[in-house]
């Protein structure tokens, strides 16, 4: 797999994605900053720009069969993120279907997209961003609805590279099974760090009670008319407080 660093660029993904429309093939894809970093539903991924090494961000992209199921790819990623950086699962914990928290607070968060392309393939592109460093004193806090959480605090010597050295060949790895396996070797690994599990949350419109994944990585939500098996496609959960 190729790699390539860039001091500066809008959005990793973006710039990955056009990578494979150009007919490129497997690339790791990192950046010292973004302008135009973003996460799930459009939303801006929010990270310190003005300071150096306080996030890390990065893309891995490649070619894939146009008929394989992503179904739970990115809770994979998640897992795969979160064995490596506390392989003890004491502290980072996993919201389903993309975020890994630390010590209850925002840790980083993935975005997965995909482009078609020629031959019968798909090009996959898994965004990863995470932060390194604490906010400083004068940060707005409020842009951050599910607070900030930094890597070193869990491991104060983390840097960008050193950390992505870390992460890419277990991702790579992660990869190659994920194509022949699919989601389900992944789903205890998710359910020792799932955040939600047994607690009340709301899913788009649905409320229930969050009772892990299936073998494909769907939320299982249980509600007053019974069990229902929720895909994350544009919905995102939030935790409700009780009655």
């Amino acid at each position: 797999m190729e790699r390539r660093h860039l001091d500066e660029c809008g959005s990793t993904n973006t710039d990955a994605l056009q990578h494979l429309r150009e007919g490129g093939g497997p690339l790791l894809l990192s950046a010292t900053r973004q302008t135009a970093g973003r996460g799930r539903l459009g939303r801006a991924w929010q990270s310190q720009p003005a300071q150096e090494g306080a996030a890390l961000t990065f893309s891995l992209a490649l070619p894939l069969p146009a008929e394989l199921d992503l179904s739970g790819l990115s809770l994979a990623v998640g897992c795969t993120v979160a064995e490596v950086l506390d392989p003890s699962a004491e502290r980072i914990r996993l919201k389903w279907p993309n975020d890994l928290f630390l010590d209850g607070a925002k840790l980083g968060g993935i975005l997965i997209e995909t482009v078609p392309l020629p031959g019968q393939l798909r090009g996959v592109v898994i965004g990863i961003g995470l932060n390194l460093q604490p906010l400083p004193p004068e940060a707005d806090r409020q842009a951050f609805a599910s607070g900030h959480a930094a890597l070193a605090t869990l491991d104060p010597t983390a840097t960008a590279a050193t950390t992505l050295d870390r992460l890419a060949p277990a991702l790579r790895a992660l990869l190659a099974d994920f194509q022949t396996l699919g989601f389900a070797p992944w789903q205890a690994a998710f359910a020792r760090r799932d955040l939600t599990a047994g607690e009340r949350v709301r899913v788009g419109e649905q409320l229930g009670i969050a009772r892990g994944v299936t073998l494909r990585g769907e939320l299982l939500l249980e509600t007053p008319t019974g069990p229902v098996a929720i895909s994350a496609g544009e919905l995102s959960l939030r935790l409700e407080k009780s009655p």
